[in-house]
C-alpha cells in the first residue's frame, strides 16, 4: 500500500499529491477551485431555489448566502462549493449569463493567491468620474474669529450629500469685513443653509455649473447601456471635492473595456456641455490581513502605496481600512493596466509572505544555508535585525518583516554567498570499494575539519568527492581519502546481501528497504538527489542489477533528505509529469510565469492566479476580446512562419515550445522544460546522457 504525502504547493499556487517512488497521483492547478462566486441574484431569492439551480451542475458541499439584506440592494452575491473543481468549472460556465427570476447572473471562479488563499479578481468594472453640479457661496463676518469658527464648522460638513470646504479669501465679491468662500455647495442651497454656520453680515451665491445630478446620472446610464450588458451602477456618496465617483459593473471584461473607450471624454448636454467624463477600466484584488500582521506591516504598506504612485504614474492604487477597531484589515489594490496589477500583487504578497533573495533575477543558494552552520548564521541575522524572519525552502532564502531591516539582512546574506561562491572547487575520485567506508566516520571527520558545506560526495559523478576551499583544504581531503584507501585495499568482499547497489561495497550506515536490499544511507541520498536532474520517475530500488521494482518510500526519503532536497525532488517529479502530458497541461503565455493549467471547454476565458493575464482557452494565448482565434492566429502565424522559414526552428518534444538553433552542435536543451534534444531527429535524452554517442552513430557526427 502506497503512502500519501501531505499536499505540496508548487510555484505558490499548484497543489501536487505524490505516492511512493515520487509518482504524481494528482494535480490541482492554481486555475482550479471548488468554489464559485455567483452575482446579480435577486435580493429576495429563496435559498431553496438557488440551491436547486446550483445542483444542476454537481454535488453542492456548501452554500454561503448572506443572512439578511437591508432591502435597498438590487443584487445579491453568494458563494457555492462543489465536490470537485470540474463541477465548479462546469457551474461557472453554465450559470454565467443565465436568466434567473428575471436577472441575468454572473459567475466566476475565485482567483487563488499565495499560501492557498483566494480572492475574486474584479475585471469588469469601469470607474467613472465627473464634476458634480455645484456652486460657490460667499459669506461675510464682522470679526476674524467669527470667520475662523465658521470655517472650522463648515469644512467637512455634509450638505445634501455634498461635502463642503471653506476658507478665507480676499477680493471680489466682498460681502463683509472678513470673507469666507464655501466650495461644493449644492445647487439648491439657500441662505439659511449657510446661516447655520454663523451670523453672517451678507450671503451670496454664484450660478451653478449645471442644474441636475439626476439628469446627469441618466445621461451616463444611457451611454453605459449602449456599450454592453450593465449589471450594476453605483454612485459613491457623499460627494467629496466636488467630484462624482461612480462604478459601473458589466457582465464581461470586453463590455467594460468598450465602455471605458466610449465614455472617456464625453461631455453630455445634461452636464451643460462643458463637463467632461473621465472613465477608467479598473481591475482590482482584495486581501484580508489579521490585525496583528496589518499593524506590523502598516508602515511598509504606506511606503508601498507611495512607491506605486511614482513607479506606475498613479495607475496603481492601494486602499486599506480596518473592518472593525481591533479586527482584520481589508486591502484593495486597483489598476487599469493588468500587468501593473500583476506586479503590484506580487510585491504585496512578497511583503506578506517573504522576499526571495536573488542575484541577476535568480534565487541564490548554497548548501551552506541548509547545514547547521548556515542555519546558525541566519538565526544570528534574525537576532541582529529585530522584526525580520528568515526561512529556507526549496533551495531559496526567504526574508520576512520590515523592508528596512530586510535590506540590511539581504546585504549580509549576499556577502556570505559571494564568499562561498568564490571558493575554489576540487574533485577527488573515489573507488567503489572506498565509497561505502568513506561515507561513515571518515566523511564526518573530514566535514568537521573543513566544514560540512565544503565537503560532498557526488555519487552521480562516478563516485567523486567534491571539496571546496583553498589548496590547503584540498591537501587535507586528499590525505583522508588516501588513508581510507590504504585501510580498505585488502579487505575481503562482503556477502552479496550486504552490498549496496550503488557503490558495490558493504552498506555503511545501512538503510534497509522492505524488498530486503541494503543501501548506504549516503548512497541512497545521492541516488535521490540525482533524480532531480535525471527526471525518471517513479524511483525504484536498484537491487538485483536495477531490476527490483520496490518503490522508494516517501517517509524514508523525507527522513534522510533535507527539507530543501526533498521539495526539489517533488518539484522535479511534478514538472516531469506535466511535460509528459502536453495535451492535458498548458503553460501560462506570460514568458516568465511558472503557472500551468488544464485544458477546459473552448471559449472559456481563464485568469492566471500569478501574473493575472487573461488566457483564451481555445488558442492558449492572451485573451483577444473582439477578435476570433482564427483572425488572430492568421495575422500572428503569418509573421511567425515568415520568420521561422528563414531560421532553424522546431518545436520542443517536451513542452511543444518553438526553439531556434542559432549556432553550436545538434545537442539542444530547451530553456523552458530543460529537455535535452537531438536536433536532427528530436529524440530526447534525460540529463543528456548518451546524446553524443547517439549523434555520432545515428547521424555521423554532432553537427559542428
Amino acid at each position: 500500500m502506497h503512502l500519501i504525502t501531505p499536499c505540496l504547493t508548487i510555484a505558490d499556487h499548484t497543489v501536487v499529491r505524490l505516492k511512493d517512488g515520487f509518482e504524481v497521483q494528482g494535480v490541482t492547478t492554481g486555475f482550479e477551485s471548488r468554489w464559485v462566486h455567483i452575482g446579480d441574484l435577486p435580493p429576495r431569492a429563496k435559498e431553496s431555489k438557488i440551491r436547486s439551480l446550483l445542483e444542476e451542475y454537481g454535488q453542492l458541499d456548501e452554500l454561503v448566502v448572506p443572512s439578511s439584506t437591508d432591502g435597498k440592494g438590487t443584487r445579491l452575491t453568494i458563494r457555492a462549493q462543489y465536490s470537485t473543481a470540474e463541477q465548479a468549472m462546469k457551474a461557472s460556465i453554465g450559470i454565467h449569463g443565465r436568466l434567473f427570476q428575471g436577472k441575468k447572473l454572473t459567475a466566476k471562479l475565485p482567483l487563488n493567491t499565495t499560501r492557498g488563499r483566494s480572492a475574486v479578481l474584479n475585471d469588469s468594472t469601469v470607474h467613472i468620474t465627473w464634476t458634480a453640479p455645484q456652486r460657490l457661496g460667499y459669506a461675510g463676518y464682522a470679526t476674524l474669529d467669527e470667520a475662523k469658527a465658521v470655517i472650522a464648522t463648515a469644512s467637512g460638513f455634509v450638505m445634501k450629500d455634498n461635502v463642503l470646504t471653506a476658507d478665507l479669501y480676499e477680493g471680489l465679491p466682498a460681502v463683509g469685513a472678513y470673507n469666507v468662500m464655501f466650495c461644493h455647495v449644492p445647487v439648491d442651497a439657500v441662505r439659511k443653509d449657510l446661516e447655520q454656520f454663523g451670523n453672517a453680515e451678507s450671503i451670496m451665491f454664484e450660478r451653478p455649473n449645471y442644474q441636475s445630478l439626476d439628469d446627469a446620472r441618466e445621461a451616463v446610464l444611457r451611454l453605459l447601456h449602449s456599450c454592453g450588458n450593465l449589471s450594476n451602477f453605483d454612485l459613491t456618496l457623499p460627494i467629496r471635492n466636488g467630484i462624482i465617483r461612480a462604478w459601473a459593473t458589466f457582465e464581461t471584461h470586453a463590455d467594460a473595456s468598450n465602455a471605458k473607450d466610449y465614455l472617456d471624454g464625453q461631455n453630455p448636454r445634461a452636464m451643460g456641455g462643458k463637463i467632461y467624463i473621465s472613465a477608467r477600466h479598473v481591475q482590482s484584488l482584495s486581501f484580508v490581513l489579521p490585525f496583528a500582521k496589518y499593524k506590523m506591516l502598516e508602515g511598509d504598506i504606506t511606503r508601498l502605496r507611495m512607491s506605486w504612485g511614482t513607479r506606475f504614474d498613479h495607475d496603481v492604487t492601494l486602499s486599506d481600512r480596518l473592518m472593525s477597531p481591533d479586527g482584520p484589515a481589508s486591502i484593495r489594490i486597483s489598476a487599469t493596466n493588468v500587468s501593473n496589477l500583476g506586479v503590484a500583487k506580487a510585491e504585496f504578497e512578497q511583503l506578506q509572505h517573504g522576499e526571495v533573495v536573488t542575484l541577476e533575477k535568480k534565487p541564490i543558494w548554497d548548501r551552506f544555508f541548509s547545514q547547521l552552520s548556515g542555519q546558525l548564521f541566519l538565526r544570528e541575522l534574525e537576532h541582529q535585525y529585530p522584526g525580520i524572519g528568515i526561512q529556507t525552502q526549496m533551495g531559496k532564502i526567504l526574508l520576512l518583516g520590515r523592508i528596512a531591516q530586510r535590506q540590511l539582512a539581504r546585504k549580509d546574506i549576499m556577502t556570505r554567498f559571494q564568499e562561498l561562491r568564490a571558493r575554489q572547487k576540487w574533485y577527488i575520485p573515489l573507488s567503489g570499494k572506498v565509497v561505502g567506508a568513506f561515507v561513515s566516520k571518515d566523511l564526518l571527520t573530514l566535514q568537521e575539519s573543513i566544514g560540512q558545506e565544503n565537503c560532498q560526495i557526488l555519487l552521480s559523478n562516478q563516485h567523486t568527492l567534491l571539496v571546496r576551499g583553498n589548496e590547503q583544504t584540498y591537501r587535507i581531503a586528499c590525505e583522508v581519502v588516501e588513508k581510507v584507501q590504504n585501510r580498505h585495499a585488502h579487505r575481503p568482499a562482503p556477502s552479496p546481501h550486504l552490498v549496496c547497489p550503488v557503490c558495490f561495497s558493504e552498506a555503511s550506515v545501512p538503510t534497509r528497504l522492505s524488498c530486503g536490499h541494503r543501501w548506504c544511507t549516503s548512497c541512497l541520498q545521492g541516488y535521490l538527489a540525482s533524480a532531480v536532474e535525471n527526471k525518471a520517475f517513479p524511483l525504484t530500488c536498484l537491487g538485483n542489477d536495477a531490476s527490483c521494482t520496490e518503490r522508494i518510500p516517501l517517509p524514508l526519503a523525507k527522513n534522510i533528505l533535507s527539507g530543501d532536497d526533498f521539495t526539489a525532488l517533488c518539484e522535479a517529479s511534478f514538472w516531469s509529469y506535466v511535460h509528459a502530458r502536453s495535451n492535458e497541461f498548458h503553460h501560462c503565455p506570460t514568458p516568465d510565469c511558472a503557472q500551468v493549467y488544464r485544458a477546459v471547454p473552448v471559449t472559456t476565458i481563464l485568469q492566471c492566479p500569478s501574473c493575472l493575464v487573461r488566457i483564451c482557452s481555445t488558442c492558449h494565448t492572451e485573451a483577444h476580446d473582439g477578435i476570433t482565434c482564427e483572425d488572430r492566429d492568421t495575422a500572428q502565424d503569418k509573421l511567425f512562419h515568415e520568420w521561422a522559414a528563414t531560421h532553424d526552428v522546431k518545436n520542443c518534444p517536451g513542452c511543444k515550445t518553438p526553439i531556434e538553433r542559432s549556432e553550436g552542435c545538434n545537442h539542444m536543451t530547451c530553456v523552458r522544460c530543460q529537455t535535452h534534444i537531438c536536433w536532427v531527429c528530436l529524440e530526447t535524452f534525460p540529463k543528456g546522457d548518451g546524446i553524443y554517442d547517439h549523434m555520432r552513430f545515428q547521424h555521423g557526427g554532432i553537427g559542428l
